[in-house]
């Protein structure tokens, strides 16, 4: 049989660029993301982690050591941020003595996540997934029309409206997520039901579609306590599954009306208290 003929835009498509000037961290990353079937290119340090991406390969997320020569990880992600919106990858830090302003930094370039030597590999390869889940959804808001607004809202929608005061605050929220897990044990935070709803009401902003799979891997936890979480959120009547017409195989998760009502709620609240 005739294998199926692949481009030199498939053979460059990477789900993973890992830059670490130690050769064997670099092993070991690459070894922990590829047992979980994702495509990886290792980098000695970031100079050649930019060779790569000149050569035509362009990952889905980077996963970067902080400290590096000559060119660091934060000097590396600066030059990432000037890629356009469909090419920028999505980044992961990872460092042995990462501090505060080293998280604050790395969050305003648009860092994914920060995770610490020695690096946990189940974790790291959830923190990559949930990136992937990321990026799609960042592409698909930047592809999405803008929702239709009733006529008495449509000067509120061009001022920026109160979507994109949501949207802010749920950016707002999730660089709190992001810190938090620098300073506090993960255990603290161990459910995902919030995350959830969090994602799932982001999707609802911008008209996208998130799938179980894709929600269970950005919720950062094993996929079967994912979907145990959402088969409690199902019985609160917060979620609703459907199945996608167009692929049999994949099943659609989104708020139900309760849920979108509740979040609404929560979220006219928090703004309400910040005016």
């Amino acid at each position: 049989m005739d294998r199926p003929e692949t481009t030199n835009q498939d053979e460059r498509s990477l789900d993973v660029l890992v830059v670490d000037d130690d050769q064997d961290a670099v092993e070991e990353l690459v070894e922990y993301l590829s047992k979980a079937n994702l495509r990886c290119r290792p980098a000695a340090d970031g100079w050649a982690a930019l060779q790569v991406l000149a050569d035509g390969y362009r990952p889905q997320v980077v996963v970067t050591d902080l400290r590096m020569p000559e060119l660091s990880g934060m000097e590396f992600a600066e030059r990432l941020s000037q890629l356009g919106e469909g090419e920028r990858p999505e980044i992961i830090f990872v460092s042995g003595n990462a501090g505060f302003d080293d998280a604050v930094q790395a969050i305003r370039l648009g860092a994914r996540d920060m995770l610490t030597k020695p690096i946990d590999g189940p974790r790291l390869v959830r923190a990559v997934k949930s990136a992937q889940h990321a990026r799609q959804m960042r592409l698909r808001a930047k592809d999405a029309p803008p929702p239709a607004a009733p006529a008495g809202k449509a000067k509120a929608a061009e001022d920026g409206g109160p979507i994109a005061r949501k949207r802010a605050a749920l950016s707002e929220l999730k660089t709190m997520r992001r810190l938090r897990s620098q300073y506090f044990p993960a255990e603290l935070f161990s459910d995902p039901c919030w995350e959830m709803l969090l994602d799932l009401y982001d999707a609802a902003l911008v008209g996208a579609e998130v799938t179980v799979t894709s929600l269970g891997a950005a919720s950062g936890v094993p996929q079967t306590t994912a979907l145990r979480r959402m088969e409690t959120l199902q019985a609160h009547h917060l979620i609703v599954r459907t199945e996608d017409k167009a692929d049999k195989r994949r099943t659609i998760i989104k708020l139900s009306d309760a849920g979108m009502h509740a979040v609404e709620n929560f979220f006219e609240t928090y703004l309400g208290r910040r005016t």
